[in-house]
Formats: structure tokens, C-alpha cells, sequence
């Protein structure tokens, strides 16, 4: 497997203008990233949002006062989120790789966010691209990641539609969580209709092994889990009903928490984002 980053680049290029549409669970997984950001934000002060896309969350926590660096490897979500941004004075906006972040110092930010993309599509850099965002955290480290619990059975739909088989992408992804476009003859069918035809080099996380490597780069985890999985299994016609209900989607989003915490810890998370957290802290 090897990751094209020049073809990354205009394939999220290409997702710009959509970045910030909400399709299925995807606006109750970024309500439950922010109430899980507003916990650990006692004591910050310079925060770094690795994959930053257009600014959904560096920029409003930048206007809230944070000094705040927005990464992101596409030019044009970067132009988005300058546009979007034009009045706030406490952001810098940086082009950069996750699996590269040399150009800042070890423990450099209070905060480091790493969430949707940014390190799942590293392929299989990915395991670089979360330990880059552990050496950079000074105190708190908050990502999120693909789940194999939810991509094992796309890539087992994708499978029968293509081919009416299990192809051996399948078992790459169930054994390993991996894919590559150009690993297994069908594998372009696969992705076919799919932006550009086109699905990066990809790894889908098990907790255990985002654990693991938690643990090999001195980080504490305070929180390891399913995100949002509520949310995936209730279906889209509920969904609909509870966003038209701002009282009633508050009232979902505490009962997807406890769900996540005392039902269905290992759960797959929300279908749409990435639906497997980390949160952690600096070893002492």
C-alpha cells in the first residue's frame, strides 16, 4: 500500500464544496465532538486542528479567544476557511501533511485536534499521522478515526453490488482494516461513484490499536470509544425528526452519550465521520 498524496490532495480538492453539507448522522457527530471539546478546554490556550478542513471548528473556537493553527493539506478547503475566517485575528491558517508536522516543536500546543479524515486517509502512514499529533501535544490530544465496526460492512455491501462475492478487499478491511484502490483487480469498481471515481489509500482503526499507540507515544487516555453509534442505528426518518426539534436533538445528543458510555462502549460509532474517538492527556 502507498499513500498518493498529490492525488489526495485534489481528490479533498474536490470535496470542498461539500465539506460542510451534512448528509445522514454527520450533524450529530459534530455536536458530539463540540461537547466533548468544550470538556477539556479549562487551561488552553493555543490549540492545532490537524485536517482542518474549512474551519468548522478552528474557526469558531479561534473567535471564542483561542489562538488557534488550522492545518489542512487542501488548498482550496484552505481557501474556504480564509474567507470564512477574514474577521478573526487569533487564527493562522498552515498547508501541511498530518504524517508531517516538523515544522513544529515536541508538546507545542495546549490542544491538538485530529478528527474525520486526516488520519484514517493516511493509509498506511496513518499510524505516523497519529503519533506526529501525540509528539505536538503538549497537554491534550482529542481524534477521531475511521471504525472497522462500520467499514466492515460498507465494504461487505460495496462487495455483493460490485461483484455478487466477497472480493478480497473485504478481508483486507475485516482483517486490517486497509484499502487501496490499486491492491485488487475489482477494487476501482468498488469505488466507483464515489468522488473522482476515487477512494484514497484508507485504514479503519480498532480501539485496542488506537490504544496501543496511545500508549507507545506517552499518552494517557481519558476517553476510547464508539461516537455516536445511537445515532447510526436509529435510522434516517427518526434522525430527521429529532434535528426539525432543537429541545428534542439536545435530548438525543445526552442519550447518544450515555448510550456510547454505558451500553455500547465498542460500538461503531456514526455511520457518516469518523465514529471511533481518543481522547488523552500527557503522561506525567
Amino acid at each position: 500500500m502507498k499513500t498518493d498524496w498529490e492525488r489526495n490532495r485534489s481528490w479533498w480538492d474536490a470535496k470542498a464544496p461539500q465539506e460542510e453539507e451534512s448528509l445522514g448522522d454527520e450533524v450529530v457527530n459534530r455536536a458530539l465532538r463540540w461537547r466533548e471539546i468544550d470538556r477539556h478546554l479549562e487551561g488552553v490556550q493555543t490549540i492545532l486542528e490537524v485536517g482542518a478542513g474549512t474551519g468548522a471548528f478552528s474557526i469558531p473556537l479561534a473567535r471564542r479567544g483561542y489562538s488557534v493553527t488550522h492545518l489542512e493539506l487542501s488548498p482550496a478547503m484552505l481557501d474556504t476557511a480564509r474567507q470564512t475566517a477574514e474577521d478573526v485575528p487569533k487564527i493562522r491558517f498552515v498547508e501541511g501533511n498530518a504524517v508531517d508536522l516538523s515544522q513544529f516543536t515536541d508538546r507545542s500546543f495546549d490542544l491538538v485536534l485530529n478528527m474525520d479524515g486526516a488520519i484514517s486517509f493516511c493509509g498506511p502512514e496513518a499510524e505516523r499521522a497519529l503519533l506526529e499529533s501525540c509528539r505536538v501535544a503538549k497537554r491534550k490530544l482529542m481524534v477521531t478515526v475511521s471504525h472497522r465496526a462500520w467499514m466492515a460492512p460498507v465494504w461487505v455491501t460495496s462487495s455483493l453490488q460490485v461483484a455478487a462475492r466477497f472480493v478480497p478487499a473485504v478481508y483486507a478491511m475485516v482483517d486490517r482494516g486497509e484499502w487501496d484502490q490499486e491492491q485488487f483487480p475489482e477494487n476501482p469498481a468498488m469505488a466507483k461513484g464515489v468522488t473522482q471515481d476515487y477512494f484514497p489509500a484508507f485504514k479503519a482503526f480498532l480501539p485496542s490499536e488506537v490504544e496501543a499507540i496511545l500508549a507507545r507515544a506517552g499518552m494517557k487516555v481519558v476517553r476510547l470509544g464508539a461516537l455516536g453509534s445511537l445515532a447510526g442505528l436509529c435510522g434516517i426518518d427518526r434522525l430527521k425528526q429529532v434535528l426539525e426539534d432543537e429541545g428534542l436533538f439536545e435530548q438525543f445528543l445526552d442519550l447518544c452519550e450515555r448510550f456510547d458510555r454505558e451500553i455500547l462502549p465498542d460500538g461503531p460509532g456514526t455511520r457518516q465521520r469518523a465514529g471511533l474517538i481518543a481522547v488523552a492527556e500527557r503522561a506525567q
